[in-house]
């Protein structure tokens, strides 16, 4: 009887465990990230796609008293990234490095339970999120803590909070978000990055067809 009950309790913990969600793998929308050792903050549209592993961000960079407005295209199974300055009217292309991260809850992630964002006492007053943290490796072998939360009902991101000794604290935090990606023609890099050539083959090389979900 007892062993009976034993396996029963052992049966609902197991049950209890709290499971990650997963996150669209299609977004758009808003992005804040700030450092305050780099003394820098950025504002921003992003497009993500976690399927292909590719990304977008137009953004205005600040750092001290310089601010940058880019068009950073990054496709990572290609290892490319473009980068198009608006005031320079420059196009950089350059090697990607680093692996490709996901804004989805890692496998791997421990929770910390669930919180409200404003308040539960009336309804439509807050946002339940979902929280969790670990760890992820950098190419030169740097282990970078990280906690985040995600929307309870959807599990989009909310925010991810990253500490290294080198870099300091970056707080990373979305809004305005909408599963899909709206233009199919996202991921093409601007005509001033590409060849001739390559731009008259725009499609071909970079054309990848998107999914919706």
């Amino acid at each position: 009887m007892l062993t009976i009950l034993l396996l029963c309790l052992l049966g609902f913990a197991a049950a209890q465990q709290p499971r990650p969600c997963t996150t669209p793998p299609q977004w758009e929308g808003r992005i804040y990230d700030s450092n305050e050792k780099q003394k820098a903050s950025l504002r921003g549209r992003i497009s993500y796609d976690s399927v292909y592993h590719r990304s977008r961000i137009v953004d205005d960079l600040q750092i001290g008293t310089e601010e940058i407005a880019n068009d950073i295209l990054s496709l990572y199974d290609a290892r490319i990234e473009f980068d198009y300055n608006f005031k320079t009217k420059n196009c950089t292309r350059r090697e990607i490095t680093e692996p490709w991260r996901d804004f989805g809850i890692l496998p791997d992630a421990t929770s910390y339970g669930e919180a409200y964002i404003g308040s539960s006492s009336l309804p439509d007053t807050g946002l339940l999120i979902t929280i969790w943290g670990g760890n992820f490796t950098l190419s030169n072998n740097e282990t970078i803590p990280y906690i985040g939360t995600w929307t309870y009902r959807g599990c989009l991101p909310v925010s991810r909070t990253t500490y290294s000794e080198k870099y300091g604290n970056e707080v990373l935090s979305f809004y305005d978000l909408t599963v899909g990606i709206s233009d199919p023609n996202v991921f093409i890099p601007r005509s001033e990055c590409l060849t001739e050539k390559e731009y008259v083959m725009r499609h071909t090389l970079f054309g990848t067809t998107t999914k919706k979900n």
